[in-house]
């Protein structure tokens, strides 16, 4: 499995780590557009921070559905609603809060 990680932190970076066991790991360089990074690297599964305001996500996840797209795992602060159901709309696979993607993304990322 190849895993796209569009997170900006550093915190984040290593629960994602952890999650990933040792699976390849693609990190999004600050400034590089979501959607050309997902056509170029083709990965199984893309992790993305909503609320990160370069990363202009919600449009990135309606994008890369459109053609299918990889597995989309989203998080952002639980009191996001208006993000939370956008990227819903838009075609995410998961969207959860921050303590949520934390705790459960080690099951999500088995499962795909």
């Amino acid at each position: 499995m190849k895993i796209l990680a569009a997170i900006h932190d550093l915190m984040f970076s290593s629960k994602v780590h952890a999650a990933a066991q040792g699976r390849p790991i693609t990190w999004l360089k600050r400034g590089t557009k979501v959607v050309e990074e997902v056509a170029r690297e083709k990965p199984d599964v893309l992790l993305i921070d909503l609320g990160s305001p370069q990363l202009d996500a919600v449009n990135s996840i309606r994008e890369i559905k459109q053609g299918g797209g990889p597995t989309v795992i989203a998080y952002v602060d639980h009191t996001r609603e208006d993000l939370i159901e956008a990227a819903r709309a838009a075609g995410c696979d998961h969207v959860m809060s921050k303590g949520e993607f934390a705790r459960r993304l080690p099951e999500l990322l088995a499962g795909i």
